[in-house]
């Protein structure tokens, strides 16, 4: 990612556009390309079951084709770097009021915070009385390549939030999306006084839910080996690892999507929103092999949050510890984490502020909808979170 001289981030060519086909045009083949072909040589072909097969593979193909060939490009201005560390940054959004740290997923892009000016969740928040403050992970470098998640914890994301409480001079809130939740409540947990609220969104606690945990938990022994080749070979976990583990779940409503694109103008406001959102899923970030056996092995097969067996450095993580009061917010429609593995999280909590609003995963942070149904009801709890100073 570059930025030009008017301090605007920019996207260069995306050629990672064309990562998230191999696995469609798989689909295709060994789905409806098949299913075309035996249709085709039956004695009595369906006709009409051929049409609409035919049309359904012209339409992801299409689809396919015009997200590859878009030409919108990612160009949002620059907002000012507070804080860097290895890899790793904190980015200063402004605003004048109560600071708020926010920790995204560490297997994506941290721009799905700041995704356009239309849908930029940290221009919103210091449009609403606070301000916030982005972690980015970054793509992992040499010092970070052997790191647990504890690690970046201890070694990046401490030292980062101890930084803006110098700076502020006061409590900061925390709001940590997907798996930045966990490492939110586990940041808590070590600064229970100078936190004012926690808001999770969308994130995972009760991996028994995952549809993955039980064929993962029966071939325990082979998923790890093949993260450790995969980290020998490559010296981290490829991006491509982990968009293929949610991709897989449906691959069906993959190809519909694109369908649905061919079918807009290229121009309108629909299409420059999938794109945006595609590059966004697309450009992902590799992992260290120890974050990825973490989250693979411990999280999604032994359930460690879950069952109280998540080690951050020499200690176990004890969310007892932590003072502040938290919100929990599980879409409905999430298809990527589970309502039901969020919303243990509340039990193993006993917080009483939870949401769930009609929303899918990234629908907790991105839209219209978005503001009326999880971010106004967050501003309101974090608001009246805030620890009165004496």
């Amino acid at each position: 990612m570059a930025r030009d001289a008017a301090g605007s981030e920019d996207t260069a060519h995306p050629a990672y556009r064309l990562d998230g086909a191999g696995l469609l045009l798989r689909h295709l083949r060994e789905g409806a390309l098949s299913r075309l072909e035996t249709s085709v040589v039956a004695p009595n072909p369906d006709i009409q079951a051929i049409e609409e097969l035919t049309k359904d593979i012209g339409g992801t193909l299409n689809g396919l084709r015009l997200y590859q060939t878009h030409p919108y490009r990612r160009c949002v201005p620059g907002a000012r770097t507070f804080w860097t560390r290895g890899s790793t940054r904190v980015i200063d959004y402004g605003g004048a009021g109560q600071p708020i740290l926010v920790i995204p997923s560490m297997i994506n892009r941290a721009t799905i915070m700041d995704l356009t000016l239309e849908e930029s969740r940290m221009r919103w928040l210091a449009r609403n009385g606070f301000r916030p403050f982005l972690f980015d992970w970054g793509e992992p470098g040499t010092r970070e390549s052997q790191f647990t998640i504890g690690r970046y914890l201890i070694r990046r994301l401490r030292p980062a939030f101890d930084a803006i409480l110098r700076h502020m001079g006061g409590p900061v809130h925390l709001a940590g999306y997907c798996m930045g939740g966990p490492i939110a409540l586990a940041l808590a947990a070590t600064r229970p006084d100078d936190i004012g609220g926690v808001v999770t969104l969308g994130t995972p606690w009760d991996f028994d839910q995952f549809p993955e945990h039980d064929r993962f938990r029966d071939n325990r022994k082979a998923l790890e080996a093949s993260l450790m080749t995969m980290g020998a070979l490559y010296g981290t976990i490829p991006p491509q690892v982990t968009q293929s583990f949610f991709a897989m779940r449906d691959l069906t409503s993959g190809a519909r999507k694109f369908r649905r694109f061919a079918s807009r103008p290229a121009d309108c406001a629909d299409a420059l929103r999938f794109v945006a959102i595609e590059d966004w899923l697309n450009d992902g970030v590799a992992v260290p092999l120890p974050v990825a056996m973490e989250c693979f092995s411990d999280w999604l097969v032994g359930n460690a949050l879950l069952h109280g067996t998540w080690q951050i450095g020499e200690t176990l993580f004890d969310p007892t510890a932590i003072n502040a009061p938290v919100m929990v917010i599980a879409g409905t429609r999430d298809s990527v984490v589970p309502p039901s593995s969020a919303l243990a999280l509340a039990d193993a909590l006993n917080t009483p502020h939870v949401l769930t609003p009609p929303t899918g995963h990234l629908g907790i942070v991105l839209g219209e909808q978005a503001d009326q149904t999880v971010w106004h009801p967050v501003k309101d709890f974090l608001l009246s979170s805030f620890p009165k100073r004496s």
